[in-house]
């Protein structure tokens, strides 16, 4: 019985038409939502066309559905993202130039000088801004852009710099 229900769960999402990636318009457009995802030279950025069923998803799906892993803090869930795709690692500490060894716990907020920040474009040719909810709330239509942006020394990059 439970494999039943499994099988017909997995059914209604294929059916549902949840989000998947989908290639860039030759001219660099995206008919879905772009996430875009800054590393801070910890590893290289990345940059994905997802499309969205309906009129809008949220955050987590979206980034979900990007195969982009979050982790929030302990005392915040993913209203504050500690971590993307492992990075900070949770095993190696940061040296940044002024600050002692850190060692990213998820516990509670992220240290100032290395976290992640979370971006919108409301269109394609807007400037990106500060996300003012967390991905689980957080809506996003086709035509807009999703970025995350590590933060580290001090630099607050946006997600495409």
């Amino acid at each position: 019985m439970k494999l039943k229900l499994a099988l017909v769960a997995v059914a209604a999402l294929i059916l549902s038409g949840c989000a998947a990636d989908q290639e860039f318009a030759a001219d660099g457009s995206c008919d879905g939502v772009e996430v875009v995802v800054n590393y801070a030279d910890v590893q290289p950025a990345t940059k994905q066309c997802i499309n969205v069923s309906g009129s809008s998803d949220s955050a987590k799906n979206i980034l979900a559905s990007a195969g982009i892993s979050i982790e929030g803090t302990k005392e915040y869930g993913d209203a504050i993202i500690c971590r993307v795709n492992d990075v900070p690692s949770a095993s190696e500490e940061l040296m940044v130039e002024g600050e002692e060894p850190y060692l990213e716990t998820c516990e509670e907020m992220p240290a100032a000088f290395a976290y992640w920040a979370l971006w919108v474009k409301e269109t394609a040719d807007a400037d990106w801004a500060y996300a003012m909810e967390g991905i689980g709330t957080l809506q996003l239509t086709k035509g807009q852009s999703l970025g995350l942006a590590f933060s580290l020394a001090g630099a607050a990059p946006t997600p495409d710099e």
